[in-house]
């Protein structure tokens, strides 16, 4: 139930007017790593996820930042999970953070489409993506 009002709240937002830096997507496989290098002041951290199983229109991924590790199970398109890439500091507004949305299935080629949306108005970090990408 949470998760429907956070993209439905999401949504009226994007409506408006898109609130995210830049977005990417992926077309994955099942396993095939999407890997972006997620850089800050003086840091490099990886962030990485892949689906493992689509079944009963539900696909399962696991992520993983800075060696930490999760897994998600997202039940139909439009789903998402978030990671937050640095903490909030007192004098900064916005905490910079991914939202990983699944937006289709393609039971064809069996490959799985992403969309990464980066929020973070004051540019507090920098991706790199060491996976092809489709730009939006």
């Amino acid at each position: 139930m949470q998760k429907g009002l956070l993209f439905l709240l999401m949504m009226a937002v994007a409506s408006y007017s898109a609130p995210w830096r830049e977005s990417k997507t992926f077309l994955l496989k099942k396993d095939e790593l999407a890997k972006i290098m997620v850089k800050s002041t003086g840091q490099e951290r990886l962030f990485n996820f892949r689906w493992t199983l689509y079944t009963d229109k539900a696909l399962v991924v696991h992520e993983s930042f800075d060696r930490i590790v999760g897994q998600h199970m997202l039940e139909g398109t439009s789903q998402s999970f978030s990671k937050r890439f640095l903490s909030a500091n007192k004098s900064e507004r916005d905490v910079p953070y991914a939202l990983v949305v699944f937006k289709k299935f393609d039971e064809e080629n069996q490959t799985a489409q992403f969309d990464l949306l980066l929020f973070d108005k004051e540019n507090r970090v920098k991706l790199d993506y060491l996976t092809k990408t489709t730009e939006k």
